[in-house]
């Protein structure tokens, strides 16, 4: 599902989710992919390619999805990737990757934290259109048979 595809209640909650995520967390980037790299929503401080962040975080995030399986440590909440100048969170969301990275380390705990109740948020939101067809689907089968 790309950003085409969502509905217009799931880009308003999309939005609002972003939003508080600016609100409450310290972040220079700030996304949304697919599991298989499409992106959703995108924003960059920096000169970023959206396609090319993307893919690198499906990559990172399937890897390390795998990497849990393995190990079996469990569900993966999040990866964090930190560098000598900042770091990038990838923030499990079922289908979905919500994505925030900066270049300020001391907000590093918040960030996660703020990521991690966002991607349920987000997940929540997101995957509702499955969900919702669900009782027309039963109602059809009622129907037929």
């Amino acid at each position: 599902m790309n950003g085409a595809q969502l509905t217009p209640e799931q880009k308003r909650q999309l939005i609002q989710i972003l939003r508080e995520i600016v609100r409450h967390a310290s972040l220079e980037a700030l996304a949304v992919a697919t599991r298989t790299g499409e992106s959703i929503a995108f924003y960059s401080n920096r000169e970023s390619d959206a396609d090319l962040f993307s893919a690198l975080t499906a990559a990172v995030s399937n890897t390390a999805n795998m990497v849990t399986e393995g190990m079996t440590t469990g569900k993966l909440y999040e990866v964090v990737v930190r560098g000598e100048d900042g770091y990038t969170i990838f923030s499990n969301a079922g289908d979905y990757i919500l994505v925030g990275a900066s270049r300020d380390v001391h907000s590093l705990g918040l960030a996660i934290r703020v990521l991690r109740r966002s991607a349920r948020r987000l997940y929540d939101a997101l995957s509702r259109r499955r969900s919702d067809l669900k009782p027309i689907i039963e109602d059809i089968e009622r129907l037929i048979k």
